[in-house]
């Protein structure tokens, strides 16, 4: 983070040109901060980024951006404009905003930068242009580890919370029912998508048999480890029952993105595992995957999609090319069918 904020200092041509041409841009600022409300509200009527927001909150938010647009303008970059900076950020998460807000927000500043600069000359354009987008970049900067700064203290109030699995410290099944509600609704509201995955050994049972429950256990510290180290801190590791975890992956907007993203999780589960000073213990695992809205479920019903999806993972164990399997609805409808004429 120092070495950025060295890297977006202005130069000296930069903080003469932002100085000349501030005046000029303060007296466009009723009309971008009109701009700016009507984002905003057509945000909410469209179910996009805001639309959990209050009425209030939406308001706040324009006032907080036109605010913003002077303090770009400034002649000076004060501690207390990086603390404004860190604060809002924070806000963010505690509204539920996604981290894409603050980049979106940016686009907007430089889209009326750009619209104002476009009839300057090239001479006057270029040093203006750079100091703008160097307190784009550093405000960004500064947002968005105030949105991690909000998150991680989040994350330390839960791992002091009952909501904790006493032996990984992962989050545990209640916390699970509390929490993945919430991250339907955010995706909803965001227009992204939420993974949800259910993963176990393949035969754990047999390791356990073998040497008993305190090797087991040791063996799913270490897995919940590489879980919480494989995924972001923001995702959710939950440890169910026995070898069984749940994660849920949040701020997903591309399908396309996951399955990289599920190959790497494999290299990292699929190592072996410490067992003493000599002795490795090496044993596949299974995850069933679901993702909402694309399967527009409940939370209960997108888990169990998520554990039909690992059931299909393990009877095809001996012959799958990778270790997860995707929820498909026919084959699920097929093998209810059959449970049925079995009975």
């Amino acid at each position: 983070m120092q070495i950025l904020m060295e890297f977006l200092q202005l130069t000296a041509d930069e903080g003469q040109a932002l100085a000349a041409c501030a005046p000029q841009l303060l007296s466009r600022l009723e009309a971008f901060a009109k701009t700016i409300a009507e984002q905003i509200q057509a945000q909410a009527d469209d179910e996009g980024a805001v639309a959990g927001l209050s009425k209030d909150q939406r308001l706040e938010l324009a006032t907080m951006q036109a605010d913003h647009y002077r303090e770009l303008l400034a002649s000076e970059y004060t501690p207390q404009l990086q603390h404004r900076m860190v604060e809002i950020g924070a806000l963010y998460y505690r509204w539920g905003l996604p981290p894409m807000w603050i980049m979106t927000t940016s686009s907007l500043f430089a889209a009326e930068f750009e619209t104002f600069a476009a009839d300057l000359s090239l001479a006057q354009r270029r040093p203006l242009m750079g100091a703008l987008y160097k307190r784009l970049r550093r405000d960004e900067a500064w947002q968005m580890e105030g949105y991690r700064q909000a998150a991680e203290r989040v994350r330390r109030q839960l791992e002091r919370s009952p909501l904790r699995d006493a032996l990984t410290g992962s989050l545990n099944g209640d916390a699970l029912r509390e929490m993945l509600p919430s991250a339907l609704a955010r995706a909803r509201r965001h227009g992204s998508k939420v993974l949800v995955g259910l993963l176990e050994f393949d035969d754990f049972s047999a390791l356990t048999a073998a040497q008993g429950n305190a090797v087991g256990d040791a063996v799913l510290q270490q897995l919940a480890d590489r879980l919480r180290n494989a995924l972001h801190k923001t995702d959710l590791v939950v440890r169910l029952e026995g070898d069984r975890f749940a994660v849920i992956l949040e701020d997903i907007y591309r399908i396309e993105a996951v399955a990289p993203l599920l190959e790497r999780l494999q290299m990292d589960l699929n190592l072996p595992y410490t067992l003493s000073d000599t002795v490795l213990w090496q044993c596949p695992l299974s995850i069933g995957i679901t993702v909402f809205p694309d399967d527009n479920v409940d939370a209960p019903e997108l888990l169990r999609h998520a554990q039909q999806a690992m059931h299909n993972a393990r009877t095809s164990k001996s012959h799958r090319e990778c270790f997860w399997s995707f929820y498909d609805r026919e084959v699920d409808a097929l093998m209810a069918a059959a449970q049925g004429l079995e009975h």
